[in-house]
């Protein structure tokens, strides 16, 4: 499975807009901000400068989605950023599908939340030999994420000017070492021109009363992974889930569940015999299938968009054996004197990061959620975390069953 194929997927299940009464809005953004270096000896970074284009539209209907989201705005920007170093950490161009929603809406009309999701391509990456100080992006393509608040500070009838101030993320998603990714905070002037004249003020938020129904979810999923420096190599992980929630007001879909995870690079590790195997943990060795996997608890939601869903998931790891030799080889401490790595010892970081777990991404339904069949299919891509810090890349294959 290519990396640059899931980022195309995911991309694709948010290109084609949900149909509804809409008006085409395009925007202008230009910001700046301070990227944090990513690792020791990181390139040193002037200013931040990201141009970005949004074209989209605001939705006007009395679809649940619409109506439930305050009559949001959907579309696809594309986004230039310069990191302030040319030579070593270069510029990104970035292409995501977006949603923005009013916040607030009936004390104000000003404060919108703009949220986006895709794949970017890097002119800079990792190199060991010519760009060694720069362990935050080792790919071509990487995911993008931004999170952005939008404040009108004023507007006529095709031209809103807004302050911006948000943030933004790129990371492989752990196919490949290093992935300490780059964040990036930053403010500026977003510039919305609306040039079909829409009669907004006309437009009710009604309160339609929806009954929640019940559904059931299984889930599998196939993704990449690397482990680290010395054992690079990008191979597959496995995983299945089963969920049961609730979906409200046919938008919001609420669940909690079970997964399990199989690592085939913890697996092979382990079977290897690789050095902290064998002088630290041979323990390991007993078991090794469940040892190379992950056993959790997790909730869920979905933002219900006729056939496209945006989801965020919340997992506890009951048992993650293998995360101990995986933490402390990701957190390996150079030591000057003998220019050589070795691996960091377990802190009260690792106990968090042992526990918590994330997925964040995109999905489309086979079938329109609007009429909430009682079966559906779903295709999605994600980027899966522990504490925030990336996992791996999963495509997954759904089927979601709702009890009327």
């Amino acid at each position: 499975m290519n990396f640059k194929k899931l980022l195309f997927i995911s991309f694709i299940f948010s290109v084609i807009i949900p149909k509804s009464f809409s008006q085409t809005t395009f925007n202008v953004e230009y910001v700046l901000g301070r990227t944090s270096p990513a690792n020791e000896f990181f390139p040193e970074l002037k200013m931040n400068q990201t141009l970005s284009l949004f074209v989209g539209k605001k939705h006007f209907s009395d679809e649940a989605w619409v109506q439930s989201l305050q009559n949001p705005e959907t579309g696809i920007l594309f986004q230039y950023s310069n990191y302030g170093n040319n030579e070593f950490v270069g510029s990104s161009y970035s292409l995501m599908p977006y949603l923005e929603i009013p916040l607030f809406h009936s004390k104000t009309k000003r404060l919108s939340l703009n949220t986006a999701i895709g794949a970017s391509y890097f002119n800079k990456n990792y190199d060991d030999g010519k760009n060694w100080q720069n362990k935050a992006i080792s790919t071509d393509f990487t995911w993008a994420y931004r999170m952005f608040l939008n404040y009108s500070i004023f507007s006529n009838t095709y031209l809103d000017t807004r302050a911006s101030i948000g943030y933004s993320h790129h990371s492989n998603g752990h196919i490949k070492w290093p992935n300490q990714g780059l964040n990036t905070f930053s403010a500026g002037l977003n510039f919305k021109f609306n040039p079909q004249k829409a009669k907004t003020d006309s437009i009710t938020i009604k309160d339609t009363k929806y009954t929640p129904v019940k559904f059931y979810q299984i889930k599998t999923g196939i993704g990449q992974q690397s482990i680290y420096r010395l054992y690079n190599d990008t191979k597959e992980v496995y995983s299945t889930s089963f969920a049961f929630g609730k979906i409200y007001k046919n938008t919001y879909k609420i669940g909690i569940g079970f997964f399990y995870t199989f690592y085939e690079n913890y697996y092979d590790y382990i079977k290897e015999e690789k050095f902290l195997v064998n002088e630290d943990y041979p323990e390991l060795k007993k078991n090794p299938i469940y040892n190379s996997s992950a056993y959790g608890v997790f909730i869920n939601g979905e933002l219900l968009m006729n056939h496209f869903a945006a989801e965020a998931q919340l997992g506890i790891n009951i048992d993650k054996p293998f995360y101990k030799i995986d933490y402390r080889l990701n957190s390996e401490i150079y030591v000057p004197e003998t220019g050589d790595y070795v691996p960091s010892e377990l802190d009260s970081y690792y106990k968090l990061k042992r526990f918590i777990s994330g997925k964040l991404g995109l999905k489309y339904y086979a079938w329109n959620t609007k009429n909430m069949p009682k079966h559906n299919v779903s295709l999605g891509a994600y980027i899966c975390s522990n504490l925030g810090q990336a996992d791996y890349t999963e495509l997954s294959l759904g089927y979601t069953y709702i009890i009327k």
